[in-house]
């Protein structure tokens, strides 16, 4: 009988240091209460890339902040790849008043959405999805997101072809020229679009669907001058939504 009180005060202490042991679950905080808090608050450095594929967007963040009121963790929610690591390191140097609960600082866990928007553009008319950004007002081939293929509805007036049958309607097609800088790093690989011909056969949207960061741009800005023979429904001239991939290899 005694072992068996033994092992029963052993267990319940066990029990109890397990306990102690245990994190205190954060307080989850909403994104404006945290924002009124906010004492120091640094703006994303635009990526260079990003900018010269005209890429916007938004980042969201789930941001981890310590009772001195420092940013400690984050993790991405959404957004375009070739923007959250500025977010990322902009939002790293934020500070904020510490949250108090019951007058006495915890550490909290909320969103920070961050905002890229590049002067002077605008959505265009006819854009694809829901995805942030698109095409600057009156330009042709602006980038939207890297979402996968088949997140985009069919729009009327607009037809689905397949990228073997469009090859065979290129009139004009202009080679990417290969970044200096990919080119250094050896960074080979193939850049996937999603690409909106509109009835004359001229490239009016662009959408990056996968490819390295490095080599996006570049694709990009060779495609948009690609020209097609406009693809015929029952005669008549219709838009049309295909796929385009780009590779680039190097000489060995």
């Amino acid at each position: 009988m005694a072992w068996r009180m033994a092992a029963s005060l052993l267990l319940i202490t066990l029990s109890s240091l397990t306990s102690a042991q245990e994190p205190t679950p954060q307080r989850v905080v909403g994104a404006q209460r945290m924002a009124d808090l906010i004492m120091r608050k640094v703006e994303p450095v635009y990526p260079p890339l990003a900018r010269a594929a005209r890429i916007q967007g938004t980042v969201t963040l789930r941001v981890e902040i310590n009772k001195s009121g420092d940013v400690e963790n984050m993790q991405v929610i959404s957004g375009h790849p070739m923007l959250a690591p500025a977010a990322i390191d902009a939002v790293r140097q934020w500070k904020y008043q510490p949250y108090l609960l019951n007058g006495e600082p915890v550490e909290v866990e909320t969103r920070v959405t961050v905002n890229f928007t590049l002067a002077g553009t605008a959505p265009a008319e006819g854009v694809v999805g829901s995805a942030p950004g698109g095409i600057p007002s009156g330009e042709k081939g602006g980038i939207v997101s890297n979402v996968p293929v088949d997140t985009y509805p069919t729009v009327p007036g607009r037809v689905r072809v397949s990228q073997g049958v469009m090859a065979q309607l290129t009139i004009t097609k202009v080679a990417p020229q290969y970044p200096q800088e990919a080119k250094d790093a050896r960074i080979q690989g193939a850049v996937l679009m999603r690409v909106v011909i509109d009835k004359e056969g001229n490239i009016a949207n662009i959408q990056l669907i996968s490819g390295h960061p490095g080599l996006a741009p570049a694709a990009i800005e060779a495609v948009k001058q690609w020209k097609y023979r406009p693809y015929l429904l029952n005669g008549e001239p219709v838009e049309v939504d295909t796929l385009v991939q780009v590779s680039f290899t190097l000489a060995k």
